[in-house]
Formats: structure tokens, C-alpha cells, sequence
């Protein structure tokens, strides 16, 4: 079965959260039902930061909904936002 590269966008619920414990947490959320594959963070403005995370899925139904449901589930993120897909 083919594999699809999935990027998302995840927002922290403030400015104050610890970007990288908030990457942490959601490679411990993911992994296992996916690979994360990059991490990267962006700076947005006024000290607002934003998690880009490319995560590696089955080229199958319910994959985008199954990583966003995931990544929302974890305590300090605000918004997760589906960005592109690509075959690997």
C-alpha cells in the first residue's frame, strides 16, 4: 500500500506554552498509528509561534481526520489545520 506525507499546521492555545514540549507530546500522540516524519516551527508575529509537522499515513480513507483528531486531543494545542498531502 502507498504511503501519503500529510502537513499539518498546529497552533498552541497560548503564546506562553513550551513549543517543544508541545512537540513532544503530539510525536508521543501520533506515533504508533503514524510516523512523524519533520517538525519545524514558524514564527507568525507578536511571539506567536506555529508547529508545521509532516506526518507519513496510509494511502487509505480517514487518515487526515484520524491525525487531526489526535493532534487536537493533546493538552495545550489550539488549532490543528491541514495544509498539503503528496504520495511518498
Amino acid at each position: 500500500m502507498a504511503e501519503v506525507a500529510m502537513t499539518f499546521s498546529v497552533l498552541p492555545e497560548d503564546t506562553d506554552s513550551s513549543i517543544e514540549d508541545l512537540i513532544k507530546r503530539l510525536r508521543e500522540k501520533i506515533e504508533g498509528k503514524a510516523k512523524v516524519a519533520e517538525t519545524s516551527v514558524q514564527e507568525i508575529g507578536f511571539g506567536l509561534k506555529k508547529i508545521k509537522m509532516v506526518v507519513i499515513v496510509k494511502d487509505q480513507d480517514g487518515q487526515q481526520d484520524m491525525i487531526e483528531e489526535l493532534a487536537s486531543s493533546v493538552d495545550g494545542v489550539g488549532q490543528v489545520d491541514f495544509e498539503d498531502a503528496s504520495l511518498v
